[in-house]
């Protein structure tokens, strides 16, 4: 060490060994080499827990990103009625004739409200005797012989109205299209119960620049039949209907993020202009746990359920968790929810009539969700009674959409002009037009990137040890020189010294043995 001291090339080091330095000068000089050494320690532990925290950035990649490559979103239309008058009025119907007490029809209609009850909505209903006693009533005679459970999804899908008395007509791109086919419009659950969707398959994710969807004209356009004729059970108290604007492999609920809803009222034209915000990641991050980089690639999922067509979503996660909530605190399973989203949902029945009181004393829980948990003063009910899911992550590649809308009274004369359909047969059929288009030609493209690599750590680390120590490389190489010409030294003696001694002991082993071999005589 004193050798080293003396000859290597960090300052300050040769006075520690320097005979004619003073004791107390040395020992002055070693009191400023540890204060600097500590000083360096609290530097270079600072600097990499920043160095980890911020291992990941999302930067502005391409501003102007042309919006044919954004993929098309969904977009959900759900009748206000849940309920249609003529589907209820010929189930109850049904109902009076399996009676065996012979009611009437007109309460079995009454009594065909109660499924409301099964749909979210904000007014709480105490009537659970009443939805006891009906639903004791369709278990025993309104269930088939080879059903084991109330089937209660086919029920809600009978009563619900038909996508076809809902739409009349629809264009996409200018051109006429056939508003019920597998590229349009087709039936699917949603947090509303059944709706129609359109793109539900995503077909329109690539698209040329003939046909982007932007502007008013370009996109989507639909005229609704929105008359209340038919209403019997109406979900929110408004006069109109429900868009919900999704990507196509997510479940559209509101409550799980991600998903943009907006209520276009009766008789008017709505604009539904849609932006998008594209995110990428840098493959580079699949060398980094999911747990780190706080998010999941298409191929990953906590769980394989919640890939549809092999993309993961944050929204199809909660809702999964969600749903083993409510299978746990309820033994059923909402009829709305998509049962390939859900694991163990095999054998489980649909929530029914008699488990109305158990979803509505947990229907606060099941729509406050919390992926991270943060202790914050005056909240701490709400942190115990939220829903917490810790495995649903954000995705690393993602697109996000929003949406602005605006509405005009709707001019029904130059919307009805030489289209025929059913629904306008009825005088009292009310007309409402919905367009989706993108408002811009180009969207934002981020993309999530590594901030610091490791030639950045090497830089800032040698930075802050140079600046202490004086340290180089040169110096690593001369402590490793010394390092090894000690060792090697060492070991050139200890080979020396037990040649030596091995020599030492064969001689005097020799000499031993000729000893024993004189003889003297007298």
């Amino acid at each position: 060490m004193t050798d080293l001291f003396r000859h290597i090339s960090l300052h300050g080091y040769d006075k520690l060994v320097d005979s004619g330095l003073l004791s107390y000068e040395r020992f002055f000089w070693f009191c400023l080499h540890a204060t600097i050494f500590v000083f360096m320690y609290i530097a270079l532990t600072f600097t990499w827990d920043q160095f980890v925290m911020q291992t990941f950035s999302i930067n502005l990649h391409n501003p102007l990103y042309p919006v044919e490559n954004v993929p098309f979103p969904a977009v959900s239309i759900c009748s206000n009625n849940r309920i249609s008058r003529k589907a209820a009025a010929k189930y109850a119907l049904q109902l009076s004739r399996l009676d065996p007490a012979n009611r009437s029809v007109e309460y079995f209609e009454k009594s065909i409200l109660h499924f409301m009850g099964l749909y979210f909505q904000y007014e709480r209903s105490d009537d659970f005797d009443a939805y006891g006693e009906f639903q004791k009533f369709l278990d025993h005679y309104a269930t088939d012989n080879n059903e084991t459970f109330y089937n209660i999804l086919g029920v809600m899908k009978m009563l619900t109205p038909s996508c076809e008395n809902l739409i009349i007509n629809c264009m996409l791109g200018t051109k006429p299209i056939e508003c019920f086919s597998k590229n349009a419009f087709q039936s699917q659950l949603t947090m509303y119960g059944p709706c129609c969707t359109f793109n539900a398959n995503n077909v329109y994710s690539k698209r040329s620049y003939s046909t982007r969807y932007a502007g008013s004209n370009m996109g989507l356009i639909v005229i609704l039949n929105t008359s209340q004729s038919d209403d019997t059970g109406s979900l929110l108290n408004m006069d109109g209907y429900a868009v919900l604007v999704h990507a196509p492999n997510k479940f559209p609920d509101t409550s799980s993020g991600g998903i943009l809803e907006v209520f276009p009222s009766t008789n008017e034209e709505s604009y539904l202009a849609v932006r998008a915000r594209v995110t990428d990641s840098d493959p580079d991050l699949r060398t980094f746990t999911a747990s780190h980089r706080k998010c999941y690639f298409d191929n990953e999922s906590p769980y394989p359920q919640v890939l549809v067509n092999n993309r993961y979503s944050m929204q199809n996660c909660i809702t999964s968790c969600r749903a083993k909530s409510v299978m746990a605190l309820c033994n059923c399973i909402p009829f709305y929810m998509p049962l390939a989203l859900i694991e163990g949902a095999k054998g489980i029945p649909f929530c029914t009539l008699s488990n109305i009181e158990c979803i509505q004393q947990y229907r606060f829980k099941w729509r406050n969700v919390l992926t991270h948990r943060v202790e914050i003063m005056g909240l701490e009910r709400e942190h115990e009674e939220a829903l917490f899911c810790p495995a649903c992550l954000p995705s690393c590649d993602d697109i996000r959409y929003s949406i602005s809308m605006m509405s005009l009274p709707v001019d029904q004369f130059s919307f009805l002009g030489g289209v025929s359909a059913p629904q306008l047969k009825d005088s009292n059929t009310q007309i409402s037009v919905l367009r989706v288009f993108f408002g811009d030609t180009t969207a934002q493209f981020y993309r999530r990137v590594l901030t610091n690599a490791w030639s950045k750590a090497f830089c800032t680390v040698g930075n802050i040890v140079s600046i202490c120590m004086g340290f180089s490389l040169v110096a690593i190489l001369e402590m490793l020189y010394f390092v090894l010409k000690n060792f090697f030294a060492s070991l050139k003696t200890y080979v020396k010294k037990s040649t030596s001694r091995s020599k030492w002991r064969r001689v005097s082993r020799l000499s031993t043995a000729n000893s024993k071999q004189l003889l003297i005589c007298p």
